[in-house]
């Protein structure tokens, strides 16, 4: 009997658990609704009014005077440096995700091709299935200038032929 009371004692526990983080969530939920309807314009005024007058009367930049201009400017550069490589590491990491994508499309297709010039079973070409063909568009030389490119186009790539 000790055994089921403290089961149920836990069972108890648990749901008042449940009850409070849903009330918890509830809550949250309605702060965050009433903070962002509370910042009307001239409520943001008024704070960054009174932020500028707090920070003027600090004066936190005059304490750290011993810090010259060039030292802030060389921290900056460095900081952007930082961020730029970040950046780059990311643009790279995605475009090696994209080429180990491309080279499995690209064997797909070289077995598709294969498995259709061998004659093989398990490929179906039906009429309906679409066949795609290279416009010759692309591959016709552009036509030469006659005269000087217009302003528009002298800022683009257009006006580089």
């Amino acid at each position: 009997m000790r055994f089921e009371r403290l089961r149920d004692e836990v069972v108890m526990a648990e749901r008042r658990v449940e009850t409070r983080m849903l009330r918890a969530q509830t809550n949250w939920r309605v702060l965050k609704t009433v903070w962002r309807e509370s910042w009307t314009p001239a409520r943001i005024l008024a704070v960054g009014l009174a932020g500028g007058f707090l920070f003027g009367r600090a004066r936190p930049l005059k304490k750290m005077g011993t810090v010259s201009p060039t030292r802030w400017i060389q921290l900056a550069t460095s900081l952007s440096g930082l961020i730029a490589t970040f950046r780059a590491k990311q643009a790279a990491e995605s475009a090696e995700v994209a080429a180990a994508d491309a080279g499995q499309a690209a064997a797909e297709a070289e077995e598709t091709v294969e498995a259709v010039a061998t004659g093989a079973p398990d490929v179906e070409l039906t009429p309906d299935t679409p066949v795609r063909t290279v416009s010759d568009a692309r591959r016709r030389p552009e036509a030469p200038w006659t005269g000087e490119p217009r302003p528009a186009e002298a800022a683009t790539e257009l006006s580089e032929r």
